[in-house]
């Protein structure tokens, strides 16, 4: 060991400064290296991808980080506002809190040999507080004498639009479920919700059916007209669903005929309901020259029955309180 003596009188150890500087000069070797292998993949990694932010390599001995500038000015940033050494935590401090658990796993599990890639998505946060969709992927690219990782080598795609087409198809495919399964006109349950979930309690739950259908709705139609009519239908259908709340399903089925099912529900129970459904209707607040009434049929299923005989039998007991003089309950 030997030293040399400064200006000021202060020795410095130069087989210490000797060894630094052998060991930077062996880190931009290794980064050399790296980009001239990378350079003989340039067609393939300068294609116009759609979102492609470039390439990025990061020195994980150094952590410094190289990359393309769009990964930084595509978040709303100036190139001078790019610190001159960039390391991992530059970017893993942007990320979204729900995603940074996520990145870390994904960056510890290739580095430990776990994973043969860097892979994931995740959201990291613009200048002006939004935030990106990004889709890194990376690998180890360079490893020491000991086979501890160098150099991790990779590529950054904004895919932010690519998200918002997921979003918007996935909420349009949620409506196109919400229109196959409600009644235009009403909103309530339409016949073929209420074919699935009867088939589905058929198999495996007890369940009760409450049928009613309007009293002379006809009438009302061919004296006031149809649109007077689909409000009656519209406020028939407010007010019945208040009632029942969460107990139950309400369904068209079909013209003015509506059916509650009622999940594991006792016949006492659904007689009950049905007649608090019977008063509100009665005082449902319609057109001054309009007044709604209905006749309900109730049932309880058994083992024995199958589709047809509930439906039968639920409807054999609305016709009797048709019968009967409306504006009552059958079961």
């Amino acid at each position: 060991m030997f030293f040399l003596k400064g200006k000021n009188g202060k020795k410095f150890n130069c087989e210490e400064k000797l060894h630094k500087l052998e060991s930077k000069v062996s880190e931009l070797e290794n980064i050399i290296e790296e980009l001239v292998q990378e350079k003989n993949n340039y067609d393939l990694i300068t294609f116009p991808w759609i979102g492609n932010l470039g390439q990025w390599l990061w020195s994980i001995k150094n952590n410094i980080v190289y990359f393309n500038d769009k990964k930084i000015t595509t978040l709303g940033y100036d190139k001078n506002e790019i610190p001159e050494k960039v390391g991992y935590e530059f970017f893993t401090e942007k990320l979204h809190k729900d995603d940074y658990q996520k990145v870390m796993d994904n960056m510890k599990n290739h580095l430990s040999g776990k994973t043969p890639v860097y892979e994931v998505e995740y959201r990291i946060k613009a200048k002006d507080g939004s935030y990106k969709w990004y889709y890194d992927r990376g690998r180890i690219t360079q490893r020491d004498e000991e086979g501890k990782p160098l150099i991790l080598s990779g590529i950054v795609f904004d895919i932010s639009k690519n998200k918002q087409i997921e979003k918007d198809l996935k909420m349009a495919n949620e409506q196109l479920k919400d229109l196959l399964i409600h009644d235009e006109l009403t909103k309530v349950y339409n016949r073929r919700f209420f074919d699935e979930k009867i088939y589905e309690y058929l198999n495996k739950e007890s369940f009760s059916l409450i049928l009613f259908d309007l009293d002379d709705f006809k009438l009302i139609n061919d004296t006031s007209g149809h649109d007077v009519g689909d409000r009656v239908l519209k406020s028939v259908c407010d007010t019945v669903s208040n009632v029942i709340k969460d107990n139950g399903y309400l369904c068209r089925w079909g013209g003015e005929e509506f059916i509650i099912i009622l999940e594991k529900k006792d016949l006492k129970y659904s007689i009950n309901l049905a007649e608090d459904c019977r008063r509100a209707i009665e005082s449902c607040p319609l057109n001054k020259c309009e007044k709604a009434t209905a006749s309900f049929g109730v049932v309880s299923s058994s083992k024995d029955d199958d589709y047809n005989s509930i439906i039968k039998r639920v409807d054999n007991l609305m016709f009797s309180a048709k019968k009967a003089g409306r504006n009552c309950i059958k079961f």
